[in-house]
């Protein structure tokens, strides 16, 4: 083994990555990873508490600073938030989702129960508090 493949290790142990993580990047046995990182006397950064507080973005994997109290950040950015959360839909919790028809047009939606809607889209809505009794343009929605 190289001494570059050992800095290498070490480096990757200390950004508190696993001894199985380490060797499926590097292709090279666990045993070995973890015997090294054992005779070096290496813990990786959450148990030692160096990096405890950085996460990273889920979308690009920046540097996240965790504030003390609070929730957790996830990501860096709202456009990252948004783009994850565009890409990951099926991820959504919709325990709380309730089906309900639309007071304009009569097609079928879903919302969650705090939000009380009436109408499927803010097309039905503008049609349905201005008057207009033309159903919307179903490609539009």
């Amino acid at each position: 083994m190289t001494l570059k493949e050992r800095e290498e290790i070490l480096h990757l142990r200390f950004e508190g990555m696993s001894y199985t993580q380490i060797s499926d990047k590097l292709r090279i046995s666990r045993n070995t990873v973890k015997s090294i990182c054992q005779r070096m006397g290496i813990q990786p950064a959450e148990v030692t508490g160096e990096n405890h507080d950085a996460d990273h973005c889920k979308l690009c994997g920046a540097a996240l600073v965790q504030n003390a109290t609070g929730k957790r950040k996830q990501f860096c950015s709202d456009l990252c938030r948004r783009t994850w959360w565009t890409q990951h839909q099926d991820n959504r919790s919709l325990k709380s989702a309730v089906k309900a028809k639309c007071a304009f047009c009569g097609r079928g939606f879903e919302y969650y129960e705090k939000n009380h809607r009436k109408y499927c889209c803010h097309a039905c809505y503008i049609h349905a508090r201005f008057g207009d009794k033309k159903t919307h343009d179903k490609r539009a929605v």
